[in-house]
């Protein structure tokens, strides 16, 4: 005979788990969603920092985009998906900034802002585990 509070009791590790695995993968899907609008934003600083500073800045950011994927080694899948949104990036800058002006330029302060935010947000479980251990390397932050 089964005891009376098995059943419940499995009904909760199950409950329990399928909550972390769901939490999980929302984690999960933030960090492609993370990853995918950054990706954007590369595309889209390429094009406007390279039209404004050619000489400075010719493949700067489509090197931290290849960066980015050889850094994060995502699945086929998701390196077509950051691929993609690099390149739409790109051409949505390109229709709307065909010339460096100050539009481009406050455009492309803003998207560089909302690309650090994302950045942050991607490199916080590292810097928490980091945090966590009293060893661990030191890691510079590029704050003001």
């Amino acid at each position: 005979m089964m005891n009376r509070f098995f059943i419940p009791a499995l009904s909760a590790c199950v409950l329990a788990a399928s909550g972390a695995a769901a939490q999980t993968y929302e984690r999960y899907q933030q960090r492609q969603d993370d990853l995918y609008a950054l990706s954007s934003i590369f595309g889209e600083l390429h094009h406007i920092r390279r039209t404004c500073e050619p000489r400075l800045e010719a493949d700067i950011w489509r090197e931290r985009m290849k960066s980015l994927v050889d850094l994060e080694e995502p699945a086929p899948d998701a390196r077509n998906e950051m691929v993609a949104r690099f390149n739409k990036g790109y051409r949505a800058a390109q229709q709307h900034f065909p010339s460096c002006d100050r539009r481009a330029r406050d455009h492309a302060a803003a998207r560089a802002a909302l690309g650090g935010e994302i950045v942050a947000r991607l490199t916080a479980p590292l810097e928490e585990a980091l945090e966590d251990d009293q060893d661990a390397p030191f890691i510079w932050r590029n704050t003001p």
